[in-house]
């Protein structure tokens, strides 16, 4: 029970917090006229809207190691410390992307370097919990790992934020799903780090869901990547089977999925030095073009993204004989979502020659 209302503290304060300060992010950012410009044919909004709204989730998160150090000093985690100084520098970086559209040259290494270096500060582990099973030793690749895999879902969530209210949402379902199979486990850190999550999501979706008034901008999204990412590898460095990659891997399989098909497309464009150019094709572009509504895209987005939640929380719970049946059904559903959906592309081409 005392668990229970700790979670509901996280989750409110985490709320009250981004829900106080949002506004306030937003005049700024039309003071210092930071705002989100629709002149690239990426952008699917008609008009300015202000950036710096994810600006609070890192006010937030130094709210919740002060209100856990003073209030519930037991439940404190060494672990958030430098999460939170590694934390801002992603945000700065983010910050500074947004106002100077910095290089994705320049940017990717950067997000590796700071993913890499929470390393040896008690991230990653040398040994990799199996999905079926048993476990796999990695050794000194496990630093290559944890660069790989924080920034893989900076980048995913960040990628995402594409449709009012996708990425918050996303990022909402995700850390939701990972809640229960963390609180099923009765793993403090992964649940604190999740109701925060959680909180700071809704809050956020109250300004951000469509029309939107204010965007997270690249600060707050890959705040929030870096958030879902390194607290999942809190729980594989203890050990702890329950929450190996493979469960936050199936939860945030729509995120992932669009960063891997995105990456494929970058690789075909490489040999023409296209690679760290944006382009039109997401997932929420590609449904867009086919008729949809930003709110039909982003809730279609939010069911399957549910769906893979839910089996998720049933794989942490049976036996590994049942597990490949899982998760061959998750892959299935990815797969048969991503044909139909060339399917529908197809048909749209043909009946517009």
């Amino acid at each position: 029970m005392k668990a229970l209302m700790l979670y509901a503290a996280v989750g409110g304060g985490a709320f009250m917090v981004v829900a106080a300060l949002v506004p306030l992010f937003r005049w700024l950012a039309l003071r210092l006229d930071v705002v989100d410009k629709p002149a690239s044919v990426r952008k699917v909004h008609s008009r300015e809207v202000p950036y710096l709204g994810g600006l609070p989730f890192f006010i937030a998160f130094l709210c919740l190691i002060l209100g856990l150090e003073f209030f519930a000093p037991r439940y404190a985690q060494p672990e958030f410390y430098p999460m939170a100084v590694f934390g801002f520098l992603v945000m700065l970086l983010g910050v500074f992307d947004d106002i100077c559209d910095l290089s994705s040259k320049i940017k990717l290494p950067l997000e590796l370097l700071l993913c890499g270096a929470l390393y040896f500060f008690g991230f990653g582990s040398t040994i990799i919990m199996r999905p079926f099973g048993g476990a796999l030793y990695i050794g000194g690749f496990a630093i290559v790992i944890t660069a790989l895999w924080i920034a893989g879902v900076m980048n995913a969530v960040n990628f995402s934020d594409g449709l009012d209210g996708l990425a918050a949402g996303l990022v909402c379902i995700c850390s939701l799903s990972i809640f229960a199979v963390a609180f099923q486990g009765n793993r403090v850190s992964s649940c604190i780090l999740m109701a925060f999550l959680t909180g700071a999501t809704l809050a956020f979706l109250c300004y951000n869901f469509h029309p939107a008034s204010v965007f997270m901008g690249d600060a707050g999204a890959l705040f929030l990547g870096f958030i879902l990412g390194s607290s999942t590898l809190i729980e594989q460095q203890k050990g702890v089977a329950v929450i190996a990659l493979t469960i936050p891997m199936m939860v945030m399989a729509v995120p992932l999925a669009d960063t891997a098909l995105s990456f494929l497309r970058r690789l075909r464009r490489a040999s023409e030095g296209g690679f760290f150019e944006a382009d039109r094709n997401h997932l929420h572009h590609r449904l867009l073009a086919l008729g949809l509504s930003q709110r039909q895209a982003v809730l279609s987005l939010y069911y399957i993204s549910a769906c893979m939640g839910l089996l998720a929380f049933i794989l942490s719970g049976v036996s590994s004989i049942y597990r490949f049946f899982i998760l061959a059904l998750a892959a299935g559903i990815i797969l048969f979502g991503v044909l139909v959906l060339q399917y529908l592309e197809s048909v749209a081409r043909r009946g517009r020659e």
